[in-house]
């Protein structure tokens, strides 16, 4: 074929590396800033609000790591790997935070009338490897609990009065930092039957 005939001449046109359309933790750091800053905490009435009022999560004062995005875009893979926004929700953010106490990236979870967002993918991190990084619902003392999700995480600070983290995962429970102070750690794994006990596996 002609492909071979341009090699055979000498004729092979050089190939051009392949840009990433990864984008690099530095700007996803950026973008989690940007979109954390357009967000406001959360209070009485708003719908990030009405969603945990509803869930049976009601706090008088809600953890700062949690705030309510009024148009918190939902985007599709585009194409050439571009995201492409399809829509606006409100939707709760939460900070996922590194060791040192500093945000690495956030949850977000898009929210319609009081409920998840139905159709979609209503539950999303903004980039993945939050390796052993988790949402802190409250500072640790020397008891710390830790549950996968937000909300499972929320209703177990209530009954127990504990503080507790999300780890957002059952992989990332078993690499999550945990501070010295702690001296006691308490898990609440996931009833996950339907997915081969990863939860209670992790925990």
């Amino acid at each position: 074929d002609l492909r071979r005939v341009e090699e055979y001449l000498g004729m092979t046109p050089i190939a051009r590396p392949i840009r990433s359309h990864e984008p690099s933790s530095e700007m996803m750091k950026k973008l989690a800033k940007r979109i954390w800053d357009e967000a406001k905490p959360i209070i009485i009435g708003d719908e990030v609000d009405r969603y945990l009022v509803g869930r049976g999560l009601q706090m008088a004062e809600y953890p700062r790591s949690l705030r309510y995005h009024a148009k918190l875009g939902f985007y599709i893979p585009g194409e050439n790997g571009k995201s492409k926004k399809v829509r606006e929700y409100p939707g709760m953010l939460a900070a996922i935070q590194g060791a040192d106490g500093n945000a690495i990236t956030l949850h977000r979870t898009y929210l319609e009338n009081g409920m998840k967002a139905a159709g979609i993918e209503a539950k999303k991190v903004l980039s993945s490897g939050i390796n052993g990084a988790a949402v802190r619902l409250a500072d640790a003392t020397d008891e710390l609990g830790l549950a996968e999700g937000i909300e499972t995480a929320m209703a177990i600070h209530l009954r127990t009065g504990k503080p507790v983290w999300a780890t957002i995962s059952a992989g990332n429970m078993e690499k999550v930092w945990i501070p010295d102070s702690v001296r006691r750690v308490c898990i609440y794994a996931d009833n996950d039957a339907n997915s081969e006990f990863d939860g209670q596996a992790s925990a």
